[in-house]
């Protein structure tokens, strides 16, 4: 998924998005915030577990929890990003094992509340990652989000990458 990651996040800084919540934030993700090249678009991290060289994160700013905390830790976030990007946490298998029915609609309902009106959650799923992904989205995504194209088609919903075991899906808020 590298190379599709630095072509998306390289087409983000051309204006459609101001405020932008990367998740799970580790040293994989330190080149984002250049890729993304721009003065004007704020890129924040989400990530409890910091790693041990400060230089791994490259951000406009970092907030250390789960995203069921976030509501919690950070009251004054509601409604304030455009695009969260969530490429290997929620859609990552080993999460799900340990997620209940609370748990999914804890992390959904927080991804709600951090979005703008029509905001976008990027979401990218491991194969296998749910026993069955449209039974999975019809209960706990589609009804608060719509699943669309992004940016004008650039990249359709539900696409894989040659060679690769995962699916990018964009949600948008109603």
């Amino acid at each position: 998924d590298r190379p599709f990651q630095r072509e998306f996040y390289s087409r983000l800084g051309k204006g459609n998005f101001n405020r932008i919540l990367d998740v799970g934030a580790r040293s994989y993700n330190k080149f984002c915030k250049d890729l993304i090249n721009s003065t004007s678009v704020e890129y924040l991290q989400m990530e409890p577990n910091l790693p041990s060289d400060p230089s791994d994160l490259k951000n406009d700013g970092l907030f250390e929890c789960y995203m069921n905390e976030v509501r919690e830790k950070y009251p004054d976030q509601v409604s304030n990003f455009d695009l969260i990007i969530d490429f290997g946490v929620f859609g990552w298998k080993l999460v799900q094992n340990e997620f209940n029915d609370a748990k999914v609609k804890g992390y959904v309902d927080s991804v709600k509340w951090l979005l703008r009106d029509k905001g976008c959650w990027v979401l990218k799923t491991d194969q296998g990652w749910v026993p069955n992904e449209v039974e999975f989205f019809d209960k706990h995504i589609l009804p608060y989000f719509t699943m669309k194209d992004f940016d004008n088609h650039a990249y359709e919903s539900g696409h894989s990458i040659k060679g690769g075991n995962f699916k990018f899906y964009f949600f948008y808020k109603k």
